[in-house]
């Protein structure tokens, strides 16, 4: 049961057999869990090995919360077992899924005011069997860059020639996207918010009306770090590698890192299934 929060310093303390002990929140969790904080709310939580100096007294930095209740209403106000529950049965509510990666240019070297244009693009979409409906991949035609620059050839390792000779226009790209979404309403899978973004500034770039909104999305990056309670972002690959226990080397094309994500979501659906049941 918490004693008292100090919401200026973000710390809050509770009783632990006869001593008064004091727990650190971090920017980010403060942002969410703060408010819901006062005396007679009971919290479960774990700290991690850090400790820190606040008002000349030592404190513990709060990895993640568990369960934070109202007491006194008997009111649930955070469950992160529920949120896992959730999710499980959010992902297996949609009949199908479209597993998307982009790939875009980057920024020449000290540029300021740079936005990223989709190079390259693949996608599988997937029913709710797990069967592959349609795939599909190409070059797209970049804008803003009328050259694409070195550094983006270089970390994308692209063949300049096959890029020119099988390129489309953002227009075709956008088309075939709606077509897509449309005619089967599935849920996109991305790893992170760069894909969503990059869509976005082509939106804009080339003056078209939105396909897409962020209801439509699903963000594996931020699935795994709600779920894990992971405070550093995991990379794709890391986490193919550390599912399947074998390593991947990612070569930065579209189509290969569709399938990647796929995997990887499949491996998180067995994963959690499981988890949800013990």
């Amino acid at each position: 049961m918490i004693e008292s929060v100090d919401h200026k310093n973000r710390t809050f303390t509770c009783k632990i057999g006869n001593q008064l002990i004091s727990f650190y929140l971090t920017n980010r969790l403060a942002k969410i869990f703060l408010e819901h904080l006062s005396e007679d709310v009971l919290v479960d939580f774990e700290i991690t090995g850090k400790r820190r100096t606040v008002n000349n007294k030592k404190v513990f930095h709060v990895a993640y919360f568990n369960l934070i209740k109202n007491y006194k209403n008997d009111i649930v106000i955070y469950d992160h077992s529920k949120l896992k529950r959730d999710m499980v049965n959010f992902l297996d509510s949609n009949k199908h899924y479209l597993f998307l990666d982009l790939e875009m240019t980057m920024a020449y070297f000290r540029q300021k005011r740079f936005v990223p244009e989709i190079v390259q693009y693949g996608y599988l979409l997937v029913n709710d069997r797990g069967e592959t409906v349609i795939k599909g991949s190409n070059y797209v035609e970049t804008t803003l860059q009328k050259r694409i620059n070195k550094r983006t050839i270089s970390f994308l390792k692209l063949d300049i020639n096959k890029y020119h000779e099988s390129k489309i226009s953002f227009k075709e790209f956008y088309n075939e996207l709606d077509n897509v979404i449309k005619k089967y309403s599935p849920k996109i899978v991305v790893w992170g918010k760069n894909d969503i973004q990059a869509l976005d500034h082509g939106y804009k770039i080339h003056n078209l009306k939105p396909v897409t909104n962020q209801y439509d999305f699903v963000d594996l990056l931020k699935l795994h770090k709600d779920y894990f309670n992971l405070h550093n972002d995991l990379g794709l690959f890391k986490a193919y590698e550390t599912y399947y226990k074998e390593e991947i080397n990612q070569v930065h094309d579209a189509k290969d890192d569709a399938v990647v994500t796929k995997k990887v979501f499949d491996a998180f659906i067995k994963y959690s299934k499981t988890d949800s049941k013990i």
